[in-house]
């Protein structure tokens, strides 16, 4: 026999917000606060269990009215979702709707147990009868996708930058900076980090440790340390956040080990830190790497349980995951080490569908490995997933000499953050903006997987994803479409007098005319006609009407296209926008310069285009 945690969720009573302080307190002061609650004391009751007092009762933000549960549901098999064959997968579009910077959140709580796993079954039944009790789950054992040492590393982080065009991408700006990474691991110790070359920012204060006497930043050299370096080949620039979720030691745990219980606690600040105000020039965007997972189901509730964790998307790790995501964090997990050709001991010969839980969640990007000749490393998990079947989503480059760590950085450990980076970098680019379809999550990881060199079987696989994180290709979609129209078009950027409406309307593109001599007679101004409907889309204001009075005052910008990087800033719209107004304009007072000359060697209604003429 055994002990195994229970994870008990509750409804919200007066003496649970109160027991929910989030300060790390002794247990003695834990319990009496915890018992100031009727749904506490109730399950206290439960003769065969004993409250965590160390966990206390710790607070979870769900979307409201259950909807992370229910759209996380439409990705299940049970709800008819077009799932792949089990042989080699199929596309899959998976899209995110209606993010918000703040959604529509509920609360309730958690609080953990101990209990022989003999009785577990019959205390959870007992759970479930209590007033206030919402639910009752698995709290299942937590540990790092680090494989043990074997073949030795295949190349360094240098050559994983190289693979991944870093230099290219750093030209452009997409290297980390502006973006938050979370490293939800066993803790980051930013000297180390420094002492190779590394320097990324920092955020104590938006850092997290699961208990007193840890200092963010400062903790052990070890497997956190290097997910952050790796997370740094590609974002040199992002600024780290050291959520040290593996650093619990809850009883029965070492140093490396947590529960699901703990991740809660951590998601649970990261939504805190999605929803805090920003500072004016700030983004929201939130990468968070979480290099571990559950290895074996040695105690998970059965599959069909309303309690299971590996295939329950109702489980509130898997239901914070899908908050956090709404916010509009970047998420991505470690596929896992439990590959058949060679797996973690820790997999207990299990290695079919062995991508569990979170870390097959739809909203998150799950990482297989790769070495840096793009072979699959033998221990990377293969799909099917758990929550999802199309799993993994993208392979990462994994087993290189990199952070001092260990011999190698290795695992899937070491191949999340190394796409988590490449997430980061594009970020730099294309920050999270709420409500902006190209920027959500689903956009990012549509980016990640779209531009992936395919690997192994074509298109989607079980082993590789879509295939390996191209940063060369992204480099290709981040790079601006320059539109040289000077070039092709020389005489439309010949400046043109122009209302001052339009030049308010687009300030970088004007400058103030020059006094020029008025011509010896007045131009006839016609009758201004009604202006064109424009559908869809209603005037902020129609310069039309002024346009009498601009004219006889001078008071006039000159339209100057000459400066092409002004232009790239445009968008499509506001262009279009734009030469609608010119051409408006041109059609009222009439072109001040000579038509456009016909192309050198061309013939009007002919040339070479075998049409006649």
């Amino acid at each position: 026999m055994s002990l195994v945690k229970l994870l008990i969720e509750m409804e919200e009573d007066r003496g649970l917000a109160a027991a929910s302080t989030g300060k790390f307190e002794a247990g003695a002061a834990t319990e009496k606060a915890m018992k100031k609650s009727k749904t506490v004391t109730a399950a206290d009751d439960v003769s065969s269990i004993t409250l965590d007092t160390d966990f206390g009762v710790t607070e979870m933000t769900d979307l409201a009215g259950g909807a992370g549960e229910a759209r996380f549901a439409a990705f299940d098999d049970d709800f008819g979702f077009d799932m792949a064959s089990e042989e080699d997968g199929e596309n899959v579009s998976i899209e995110d709707d209606g993010f918000d910077a703040q959604p529509s959140v509920e609360t309730t709580y958690l609080m953990r147990c101990d209990v022989d796993s003999d009785d577990a079954e019959k205390a959870a039944k007992e759970l479930m009868k209590k007033p206030g009790v919402r639910g009752v789950y698995s709290d299942v054992t937590i540990e790092p996708c680090l494989i043990c040492p074997g073949s030795p590393p295949q190349g360094n982080d240098r050559t994983v930058e190289r693979l991944l065009c870093t230099s290219t991408l750093h030209r452009m700006g997409a290297n980390g900076e502006g973006v938050l990474v979370a490293i939800v691991d066993s803790g980051i110790n930013m000297a180390h980090i420094r002492s190779k070359g590394k320097n990324p920012g920092f955020d104590a204060a938006r850092s997290w440790v699961p208990r007193a006497g840890l200092t963010p930043g400062n903790l052990p050299v070890g497997h956190g340390t290097m997910c952050a370096f790796d997370a740094c080949i590609a974002a040199p620039k992002c600024t780290l956040l050291d959520i040290a979720l593996l650093q619990t030691r809850a009883t029965g745990g070492t140093v490396m080990e947590g529960f699901l219980s703990d991740a809660v606690r951590a998601y649970q600040h990261l939504i805190r830190v999605m929803r805090a105000p920003r500072r004016p020039g700030e983004t929201r965007s939130l990468v968070v790497n979480n290099s571990w997972g559950m290895f074996h189901p040695s105690w998970d509730y059965p599959v069909g349980h309303p309690g299971n964790y590996s295939d329950n998307p109702g489980h509130p790790f898997n239901r914070i995951v899908t908050t956090l995501a709404r916010h509009g964090a970047d998420i991505l997990f470690a596929a896992g080490n439990c590959g058949s050709d060679c797996p973690d001991g820790r997999c207990r010969g299990v290695t079919s569908r062995a991508i569990y839980g979170a870390n097959s969640h739809p909203q998150v990007l799950s990482v297989a490995g790769v070495d840096t000749t793009k072979t699959r490393v033998g221990y990377s998990s293969k799909g099917p997933g758990r929550l999802v079947r199309n799993k993994p989503d993208i392979s990462g480059y994994t087993h290189f000499q990199g952070s001092g760590v260990y011999a190698a950085d290795g695992g899937t450990s070491a191949a999340c953050p190394v796409v988590a980076g490449v997430v980061a970098a594009v970020r730099s680019k294309r920050p999270y903006v709420a409500g902006n379809a190209s920027r959500t999550p689903a956009a990012i990881r549509q980016l990640i997987t779209n531009t992936a060199q395919d690997l192994g079987t074509r298109g989607y696989d079980f082993s590789h994803g879509y295939g390996v994180v191209n940063g060369c290709a992204i480099a290709r979609r981040l790079r601006p479409i320059i539109i040289d129209i000077c070039r092709t078009h020389p005489h439309i950027c010949r400046p043109i007098p122009l209302p001052r409406d339009i030049c308010r309307r687009f300030p970088r593109l004007c400058r103030p005319r020059l006094p020029i001599p008025r011509p010896p007679r007045p131009i006839p101004i016609p009758p201004i006609p009604p202006r064109p409907p424009r559908p869809g889309q209603e005037a902020e204001f129609d310069f039309f009407d002024e346009y009498d009075g601009d004219a006889q005052s001078g008071d006039m910008g000159m339209l100057d296209l000459s400066d092409g990087s002004a232009l790239e800033e445009l968008s499509v719209e506001e262009m279009a926008e734009l030469f609608y107004y010119v051409g408006q304009y041109q059609a009222l007072v009439g072109s001040d310069g000579a038509a456009p000359p016909a192309p050198a060697g061309g013939k009007s209604g002919g040339g070479d285009c075998g049409c006649g003429g």
